[in-house]
Order: structure tokens, then C-alpha cells, then sequence
């Protein structure tokens, strides 16, 4: 586990379309820093204001006009946690559910026709279907 995240540097994470996510990391957590805690940013100035002071972790799914991510309330708020979805065209974030799901490795499937099914722990499926 790193202690002084100072020292972290942004890198490339993800792209979705013409937007490219890099990420950093800015905390670790749980059992010996399984759970990463980054920070966000892309090449898209109008997401990088709403994504400035939140933070993130590893899960990403992409759908077709935006991406689902796992938020955090704060960098030490695990496992206290969101199932949100930024959509693309307007950059507005949908929370889909709050959770205190301590599964460190959530789960997805794209289940055609704007539906997405979740597996945020062995014992709860969140199906979301995007508009």
C-alpha cells in the first residue's frame, strides 16, 4: 500500500468513443489495499468538471452513449459506494444505487437493447436499463 499519493501521476485508463479516461490513484483500502480509490480525468473539459472531487474505482462498463461507474462518496468512504451512469450527450450522472457492498470485484453484462445487468456482490443483481 502506498502511503503518499502525491507522487501518483495520472495514466490512460479507458476510452469510450472520442472520450479518453486516465485515472489516479489516490487511496487504498480494505484487505491489505485490494480496494484502489482514483481520481479521474478525461480529454473532455465539460466531464472534467463534474467528475473534479469525485472518486472512483476499478469498475467500468461502457454502454452506447455513456459508462457506468462505481463512486465513491469520499476516498475513505468504502465500502460505502454508488452504481452511477454518466451519460455522454449531457454529461449528467444517474445514481442507480446506493450500497454498502464491501464485494470488491463487481460484475456486468450487457444485456442488449439498453438493459445492463450488475452483480455488485454474490447476492444482489441490479438490471438498469439506459433511456
Amino acid at each position: 500500500m502506498n502511503l503518499n499519493y502525491k507522487t501518483e501521476k495520472y495514466a490512460e485508463w479507458a476510452k469510450a468513443g472520442l472520450i479518453t479516461f486516465e485515472r489516479k490513484l489516490v487511496y487504498e483500502t480494505a484487505f491489505d489495499g485490494v480496494v484502489k480509490i482514483y481520481s479521474l480525468r478525461t480529454n473532455n473539459p465539460n466531464l472534467n468538471s463534474k467528475l473534479d472531487g469525485k472518486y472512483f474505482g476499478d469498475f467500468i462498463h461502457y454502454a452506447e452513449n455513456g459508462i457506468f461507474l462505481r463512486m465513491f462518496k469520499n476516498k475513505k468512504s468504502w465500502p460505502k459506494t454508488r452504481l452511477i451512469y454518466i451519460d455522454f450527450r449531457n454529461y449528467k450522472f444517474t445514481i442507480i444505487k446506493k450500497t454498502s457492498s464491501s464485494y470488491a470485484y463487481w460484475k456486468s453484462t450487457d444485456l442488449g437493447n439498453g438493459k445492463h445487468l450488475f452483480e455488485i456482490k454474490p447476492t444482489e443483481k441490479i438490471e438498469y436499463e439506459v433511456e
